[in-house]
């Protein structure tokens, strides 16, 4: 259904104060932690990461429309790609980003909110599945965080295949498949009331093929593979 420029406006208005409700204190938190701690890296990278996911899935499910949800995801992209130039060079910049290369934080952030607002456009817009895009968000976030969260620490079984970069493990796969699934069934089941079965079918067959597809995803491509699969998964099942 059209939204008119007034109320699209004010859809988009709720948009950010429902981030702005998540992401405020969660940094508030985590800043200190990052600069007062000797917490290891990968894991305060994985935790900026499972707020981005999470904060995105509420907005999802808290908004009123389609185009409110994605408009604001491109929003935040366009704006947040200058703020995030212009103090890159900082010395603060590096330990409380986790960069991996030059630039690498705001290419990351710029393609992650596009892939938000298409990922909305096409399951709510097209299909007019909104718990569909907010489960697949949500699946593909606190999975991949998952992944890293156990397989750097704990990965002791790599994958040995000429189609991984060898540096993925079996328990880091495992522990994304688990979680996926676990955080796909709180959105399809809770959220869209979806019948148990279903649920599980849904969340079951898009956590395994999302982790199959991380899994064998170079990593500067895993930000289109893996949602686009679970998000396709969901959609066929729907």
């Amino acid at each position: 259904m059209p939204v008119d420029s007034n109320t699209l406006f004010v859809q988009v208005l709720h948009c950010l104060a429902v981030l702005a409700a998540f992401i405020a204190p969660a940094l508030l938190i985590l800043i200190p932690i990052r600069f007062l701690t000797k917490l290891p890296s990968f894991i305060f990278r994985k935790l900026l990461h499972i707020v981005a996911f999470t904060c995105v899935t509420l907005m999802i499910l808290s908004s009123r429309s389609w185009q409110a949800a994605a408009l604001t995801s491109v929003m935040l992209a366009i704006v947040i790609y200058p703020i995030l130039s212009a103090f890159e060079d900082a010395s603060w910049f590096g330990k409380l980003f986790v960069q991996k290369s030059a630039g690498e934080i705001k290419k990351s952030l710029l393609l992650l909110f596009f892939m938000f607002a298409a990922m909305i456009a096409v399951s709510w817009g097209f299909f007019g599945k909104p718990h569909l895009a907010a489960a697949a968000i949500l699946m593909w976030g606190t999975g991949d965080a998952a992944a890293a969260l156990v397989g750097i620490p704990h990965g002791k079984h790599k994958v040995r295949s000429r189609f991984t970069d060898g540096r993925k493990s079996w328990e880091g796969s495992l522990a994304m498949l688990a979680v996926s699934f676990i955080s796909g069934m709180i959105v399809l089941s809770n959220a869209q009331k979806m019948p148990l079965p279903r649920a599980v079918l849904s969340a079951g067959l898009g956590a395994l093929l999302g982790s199959a597809t991380e899994l064998f995803s170079p990593g500067e491509y895993d930000t289109v593979t893996v949602p686009a699969v679970i998000a396709a998964v969901l959609l066929l099942l729907r």
